[in-house]
């Protein structure tokens, strides 16, 4: 057999797959890169839990598939593992961002004053919402390539969600840091954040589905729902 030279330590601090390690009492051992932001004492417990709850019968792994948002991650699945009474390990699996072919084509797409859209969509959404709604927003963003009927039918589902919220709040900015690739060249994010005190979740699939029509990738949590949309600015 072939000697390995490489250090397997060194590949799971680099996975993009968040990992923790727990003591039998809950308390973090070990985290990798990936899970600087989940091993927090709040996040921690929570996942020590879930690790729990999913835990093989007998020592191995166990691979589960679920739905889960922390923050700006979702997860599609989570692998829970031990081999000793004394540690118990966790992975977790991240959603990709929604898919963009090479070959987009921007047939149908339309030079956008995205703010100007939002708002119209607001206004449409108070005729039935009486309660309140702010919104924060950057009024410098530049106009941007999308299809603004598609886009459209997004917003009015994604607020038909809070129809039922005492207060809403609608957050538009950049993310800052962060880029998308589309046809070699690299475009901002712009982030819609919505969040109230409550939303009702059974059109989150919809939802999605919307996004992914709009190569637009939509994290979802329980009274919150995050859109990540690609700044496309064409000269």
């Amino acid at each position: 057999m072939n000697k390995i030279l490489t250090d397997f330590k060194f590949l799971v601090e680099n996975n993009s797959s968040p990992l923790l390690i727990f003591s039998h009492e809950g308390r973090v051992k070990y985290f990798n890169h990936s899970a600087e932001l989940l091993a927090g004492i709040h996040l921690s417990h929570e996942l020590f839990k879930l690790a729990i709850a999913y835990a093989p019968q007998s020592f191995g792994s166990r691979m589960v598939h679920l739905d889960l948002t922390y923050g700006m991650d979702s997860f599609y699945a989570i692998t829970v593992l031990y081999e000793n009474e004394d540690e118990l390990c966790i992975y977790l699996y991240r959603k990709p961002r929604a898919y963009i072919p090479k070959d987009l084509s921007f047939d149908g797409y339309s030079s956008t004053d995205i703010n100007l859209l939002l708002e119209a969509n607001i206004e449409l959404f108070k005729m039935k919402y009486n309660n309140k709604l702010t919104l924060f927003t950057d009024y410098s963003l530049p106009k941007l390539h999308m299809q603004q009927n598609s886009f459209s039918m997004l917003l009015r589902k994604l607020f038909a969600q809070y129809q039922g919220a005492k207060e809403i709040d609608i957050t538009l900015k950049i993310k800052i840091g962060e880029t998308i690739m589309i046809k070699n060249k690299k475009y901002p994010i712009i982030m819609l954040m919505v969040k109230s005190d409550r939303r009702e979740r059974d059109s989150d699939g919809e939802i999605e589905k919307l996004t992914l029509q709009n190569y637009t990738t939509a994290y979802f949590q329980k009274e919150s729902v995050i859109l990540e949309i690609p700044c496309i600015v064409r000269d």
